[in-house]
């Protein structure tokens, strides 16, 4: 297929209607984290009626499509996630959440943007190609994987460890909120937990006990000094927020003898898990020689997943941070594609983290992302996505596998 732009807008025209459709269907398809089941059955469905040489699920129960090249090239991958977060306050929302209601242009409800909107123009992307009998060198991959809003990448590990390890893929753009933009990266989450230990008495009795809420006071003004001096490169700067605190027992008349603090530590490419851990644990060091009775542990939580095709698995809330250069091939060939079909996008870093980071540090896997979907409305109760964005993005999608995975 020789690239023309004319002919790739007509072909994105006769899948614009089934794509909206499919967009509709599965937002209307409520899918919370560890809950994706009906959303992963409709997007298999999906590719089987479309033709999709390959449609699996694995045991994790991510969805994988593929439409097979030649085998000369290591494949292009396409990536989005089908879990999404509760819609929170009901009365917040002008359209309903799960109506994947059209208005003003836009497809609204829940996951819309993050990333429901992408997932159909990504799978009406291979059924465009199909359309235009384009001859593959590179296998397109495509991938809709469980548990992401966690933050720890799971689903993505469990698919590249069980279904993915002995596949070559030589890139991958993900369908994370990008505005028709190309992010080339994002810093680093990790989520620590610190722990006061106090000792229980009577609350009538405070004086026999050790009171870890008291304890966890001081920890808490020592770290919100450290988020004033957060580490800085010529990309990103760090940040950290506390998002929790709960003590034990936490009830009744009882001097609480744990305190547990969580932080949302986003960090740097060169930073280290061991790096950060070790930041508070000079804290710790320091508070525990000033205070005899003060006692703290510091570690990254774990957090527990079961999926709904029942696979139980604990796992780390690290993410790493990465760059990916825009002096990449890759890179290069994708702005050149879009640039031959009238778009002109900017280069930028993601604020939030990504499957994309598993991709990149685990798999070795060259990795941007680019999407029709817009960050502002991640989460929110105007989540939507605009209509016009998911044609511009067929159209987009297409370009790039013109140059990157065609003969």
């Amino acid at each position: 297929m020789e690239i023309n732009r004319e002919m790739l807008e007509k072909a994105a025209q006769e899948v614009k209607e089934p794509m909206i459709a499919f967009a509709q269907k599965i937002i209307r398809r409520r899918s919370d984290t560890g809950h994706e089941k009906e959303t992963a059955d409709a997007i298999y469905e999906e590719m089987q009626k479309l033709g999709f040489d390959v449609v699996n699920r694995d045991r994790t129960g991510n969805v994988i499509g593929i439409l097979k090249g030649d085998g000369s090239e290591a494949a292009l991958m396409f990536n989005c996630h089908m879990d999404q977060v509760d819609p929170g306050d009901l009365s917040a929302w002008e359209y309903d959440p799960y109506g994947g209601i059209i208005a003003d242009g836009y497809i609204h409800g829940r996951g819309a943007s993050d990333t429901k909107g992408t997932i159909a123009t990504q799978i009406y992307l291979g059924a465009m190609l199909k359309n235009l009998n384009v001859k593959l060198k590179r296998d397109l991959i495509f991938t809709f994987v469980v548990e992401e809003e966690p933050g720890d990448m799971w689903g993505a590990l469990r698919m590249c460890q069980d279904y993915l390890k002995d596949t070559p893929i030589a890139f991958c753009i993900s369908g994370e909120s990008t505005s028709m933009d190309i992010a080339l990266g994002h810093r680093g989450k990790l989520e620590v937990q610190v722990i006061s230990k106090g000792k229980n008495s009577h609350s009538s009795a405070p004086w026999l006990g050790i009171n870890a809420v008291s304890k966890m006071a001081p920890m808490i003004e020592a770290i919100d000094e450290m988020a004033k001096n957060m580490p800085q490169d010529d990309i990103f700067k760090g940040s950290l927020s506390i998002i929790n605190i709960e003590c034990h027992p936490g009830f009744n008349c009882v001097v609480p003898d744990t305190c547990t603090i969580n932080i949302d530590y986003r960090f740097l490419v060169n930073e280290t898990v061991e790096s950060i851990l070790a930041k508070f644990q000079k804290i710790i060091d320091e508070l525990e020689a000033k205070d005899p009775e003060s006692s703290y542990e510091v570690r990254v939580r774990q957090l527990e997943h079961t999926s709904y095709t029942g696979v139980h698995e604990f796992a780390e809330l690290n993410k790493p941070s990465f760059v990916t250069s825009i002096d990449n091939e890759y890179v290069q060939k994708t702005i050149g594609a879009l640039k031959k079909v009238g778009q002109n996008p900017k280069t930028y870093y993601w604020d939030y983290g990504t499957d994309a980071a598993y991709f990149v540090k685990e798999c070795g896997i060259t990795c941007i992302g680019y999407s029709p979907a817009e960050e502002e409305y991640c989460h929110s109760p105007k989540d939507r996505i605009k209509i016009s964005l998911m044609e511009e993005a067929l159209v987009g999608y297409a370009a790039i596998c013109e140059d990157i995975a065609c003969e």
